[in-house]
């Protein structure tokens, strides 16, 4: 299945005009969500304590599932080969791939941030890992996510603003990274 060919459309159903909060729908290829919505979280692609027919007799529209846990157990290749997240775990509806950075911030003390992404240490076994930004974007394809996000940096609240600032500047870069792999790919298609 080729991914990267369906794109997600959002419309605006609703805007405060004194706030500019909105609601609104995404439509992915695995169905409509409503904004905003709560996401359930899958870590490791399941929602502890709760089957996906749990999760959908409830109205559950669209998880959210861990890339950095999901590269170290079971690896982005055999979640693939099992035909992507969807198939793997038995969801049918919209899946949201967070980047993995969220670990540079919870995993602190085995990590490296650099400009060219980040170097873990692996919390399994202390293995080496180099996420870049493009690594990022090709592990969330082949878990054939509908929604993935770029790798980025956070800071924790509250910050220096240089701090803060730097980490905002790095994720921009890393997000222009990120679209480019994504223009090739299509380009290449």
């Amino acid at each position: 299945m080729d991914y990267d060919r369906t794109m997600i459309q959002f419309k605006i159903k609703k805007q405060d005009k004194k706030t500019a909060a909105r609601c609104g729908t995404m439509k992915t290829r695995h169905g409509t969500v409503e904004t905003p919505n709560f996401m359930p979280v899958a870590t490791q692609a399941t929602v502890k304590t709760m089957s996906s027919a749990d999760l959908e007799s409830m109205g559950v529209q669209i998880i959210v599932c861990n890339t950095y846990h999901l590269m170290q157990r079971p690896g982005a290749a055999l979640v693939r080969s099992c035909g992507g997240l969807h198939e793997f775990m038995g969801w049918k509806h919209a899946i949201l791939t967070d980047s993995g950075g969220f670990q540079a911030y919870s995993l602190a003390e085995l990590k490296k941030v650099a400009d060219d992404g980040i170097m873990f240490s692996s919390h399994i076994d202390g293995a080496k890992i180099h996420l870049t930004p493009e690594k990022a974007v090709d592990i969330q394809h082949q878990l054939g996510t509908d929604i993935g996000m770029c790798l980025d940096i956070f800071t924790p609240y509250p910050s220096p603003f240089l701090e803060a600032r730097m980490a905002v500047e790095r994720t921009v870069q890393w997000a222009r990274r990120s679209v480019e792999v994504k223009k090739n790919r299509l380009c290449s298609a």
